[in-house]
């Protein structure tokens, strides 16, 4: 662990960050006369350590800890952000606070730690061209609805996400997307922030099986991709410009509270075969692309094996496939799939086991790609928003989100077909 004493740090840029407004203008404006009147270079008080071990790091908060603005070559408080929040830290210190990379907040160091997680946060919707400005006082929520801020400063943000039917609205922090309340928005006017060509509709790849002819195996049938095939995949994905979803901006794209850009493709790979770790994996990671994969989750471990962990830290989200549904059981339906026959209570409860264990999913595979209404009703209140078949087609706005079609990528096919499939 190193100290840093007595050591100039980032002079000006350390300054200009501090008194822009890269994620909203506080109320407590800087005009030009402050601007020219600061001193420059800042210098660290001499009484303060700082450990270097937390600059250009992922950190955790230790305690609710103040939100700090530098105003006038002085730290002002604005707010807290309370305790076991993951920030991203730039390396801009003032005084004995480290800077929120990517916005104009501080944080002291004496609260924070480094993270044991390495996840990278990353956001792919297009801001609507409306801004909205908050309260003087303000709350700001991650996507699950838990507390992540509380700020005491009128702010503008471009607005990411619609309000939603309790009222909430996106906004970009730290390049994820938080949520505030319009109890908290005192205005919504109209702004130019964007005028990227948006999705209309997205090609979601369905994978299953990954394999390597260079170490002597072959493919079983047409769901097995070889290993430098799927490199080609995703190279192309690359090379065409298209950008990969998460499950949560699908979601956000389907209920028409956000705009994804024109090539945007989905990647899902059922059934959590040994194959995606050794082969898939290692791939998806190298691109820095975001995949789901389905697991039928009472196939592994009683608990969440860290292979997993580790590849949904790497961008593999993990979502259900069913927890015991996977099996026949419902003849001359569909594939036979258990799920369109089961009793309602026995079904619920298999999804929400599902659920829990991936530690809170909220999209479904059906097994087989079987579907009925009665399967639908019961991943719905088992707490499914969004569920995919195996039927053929993109998604569109306005499709029923628990029927909803894939894209079968099937090994061998050549790049001409798989480029076909994702435009």
């Amino acid at each position: 662990m190193q100290t840093l004493q007595k050591r100039t740090k980032r002079l000006f840029l350390g300054l200009i960050l501090g008194l822009s407004c890269l994620i909203g203008c506080s109320s407590e404006t800087v005009n030009k006369d402050d601007f020219e009147n600061i001193e420059k270079p800042i210098y660290m008080d001499d009484s303060y350590e700082i450990n270097t071990d937390l600059l250009n790091v992922k950190t955790t908060t230790t305690d609710e800890t103040s939100l700090y603005r530098v105003i006038n070559n002085e730290l002002v408080d604005v707010g807290k952000v309370n305790e076991n929040i993951d920030l991203d830290m730039s390396d801009i210190i003032f005084s004995n606070c480290i800077n929120i990379k990517d916005t104009d907040l501080y944080v002291n160091s004496d609260n924070l730690k480094l993270s044991d997680r390495w996840y990278e946060k990353r956001n792919n919707l297009i801001p609507y061209n409306q801004n909205l400005q908050t309260t003087s006082m303000y709350s700001l929520y991650d996507f699950k609805g838990n507390l992540l801020f509380n700020i005491n400063s009128q702010d503008d943000y471009p607005i990411y996400v619609l309000g939603d039917d309790i009222n909430r609205y996106g906004i970009l922090f730290q390049n994820e997307i938080l949520y505030i309340d319009s109890k908290d928005i005192i205005n919504i006017y109209e702004n130019n922030n964007s005028n990227e060509l948006i999705a209309k509709e997205i090609p979601v790849l369905m994978y299953h099986f990954f394999y390597s002819q260079e170490n002597g195996e072959t493919r079983v049938d047409g769901n097995y991709v070889e290993v430098n095939e799927f490199n080609e995949h995703l190279l192309t994905i690359k090379d065409e410009g298209f950008i990969t979803l998460t499950m949560q901006e699908v979601l956000l794209f389907m209920e028409e509270r956000a705009k994804l850009p024109e090539k945007s493709v989905v990647i899902t790979i059922d059934d959590g075969d040994p194959s995606v770790l050794k082969y898939a994996y290692p791939l998806i990671k190298e691109y820095k692309m975001n995949a789901t994969m389905f697991l039928i989750t009472a196939t592994e471990d009683p608990v969440l094996n860290y292979d997993y962990i580790m590849m949904r830290e790497d961008g593999i989200e993990l979502q259900s496939h069913s927890w015991l549904m996977h099996t026949g059981g419902c003849p001359n339906q569909g594939h036979g799939g258990r799920l369109q026959c089961v009793d309602y209570e026995t079904g619920v409860q298999d999804t929400k086991l599902s659920f829990d264990y991936v530690d809170g999913g909220f999209v479904y595979c059906y097994p087989f790609g079987d579907v009925n209404e009665h399967a639908k009703s019961i991943i719905k209140d088992g707490g499914a928003k969004l569920a995919f078949t195996t039927a053929y087609g993109k998604i569109k706005q306005g499709m029923d989100l628990l029927e909803l079609p894939r894209i079968r990528v099937t090994g061998g096919n050549g790049i001409s077909a798989f480029k076909k499939s994702i435009y």
